[in-house]
């Protein structure tokens, strides 16, 4: 059976309705990231956050996880060649599989579906929520990639993922992943006639700010 992950959890509510999934950086951990929970909730939205550590930690930084490795092979990805894409195309499938087993094991614990569930990820984690929405053969009920980029290049035949409501932003001033990685993503969305909603927010660098906690909270309310 596919491993389920852990991490830490938040809800007000003894009932909720809805699942809402948050995914880590790189080098990050669940710990950290479920932080954001409580000042980005509202309670009429009746959510139950679970934030889940990456399936690996980081060598010589236990600390910290990751859902594929930047330096497969002692390559950085970026100079990745075919041997190191399919470490990292399996990993990212490992870590797909596994979240997909932590998420359907939360949704039957609280008597929910799929499509009552959204992903939010941030950097590395809005690559995998993305990968995740396009494996998933079901709709879900949002996905929000923050900070992060598509690595897909291929047509979306995936028509859940298509019809399922995605939240892309990016910093203008992002230092780790530049402004080009979301110009690249918002093209490859376009093209394939994906149903989003894109912010650039100025002045951003690699980071979740409260404009793009407020912008996120406004596209929640509309699918709801």
């Amino acid at each position: 059976m596919t491993k389920i992950l852990e991490g830490p959890t938040f809800s007000t509510h003894k009932k909720p309705k809805k699942l809402i999934i948050m995914l880590h950086g790189y080098g990050d951990n669940a710990e950290n990231f479920i932080n954001l929970a409580q000042p980005f909730d509202k309670e009429e939205w009746g959510a139950y956050y679970l934030a889940i550590n990456a399936p690996t930690s980081i060598p010589n930084y236990p600390s910290g996880y990751q859902w594929f490795e930047l330096y497969p092979n002692g390559t950085y990805i970026s100079k990745a060649g075919p041997n190191e894409i399919n470490i990292i195309r399996k990993e990212v499938k490992n870590s797909v599989l596994q979240i997909e087993s932590t998420i359907k094991h939360y949704l039957k614990k609280l008597n929910l579906k799929l499509n009552d569930c959204i992903v939010i990820g941030f950097s590395q984690g809005g690559m995998m929520t993305f990968e995740f929405g396009n494996y998933m053969q079901d709709k879900l009920g949002a996905l929000a990639i923050l900070s992060g980029r598509i690595m897909d290049n291929n047509n979306i035949t995936n028509k859940y993922l298509l019809n399922t409501p995605i939240f892309i932003s990016h910093g203008d001033n992002d230092d780790v992943l530049p402004i080009i990685n979301f110009e690249r993503s918002i093209k490859y969305l376009k093209n394939n006639q994906c149903n989003f909603e894109s912010h650039i927010i100025k002045g951003d660098t690699h980071t979740i700010s409260k404009i793009t906690i407020n912008l996120l909270q406004n596209f929640i309310k509309k699918y709801l």
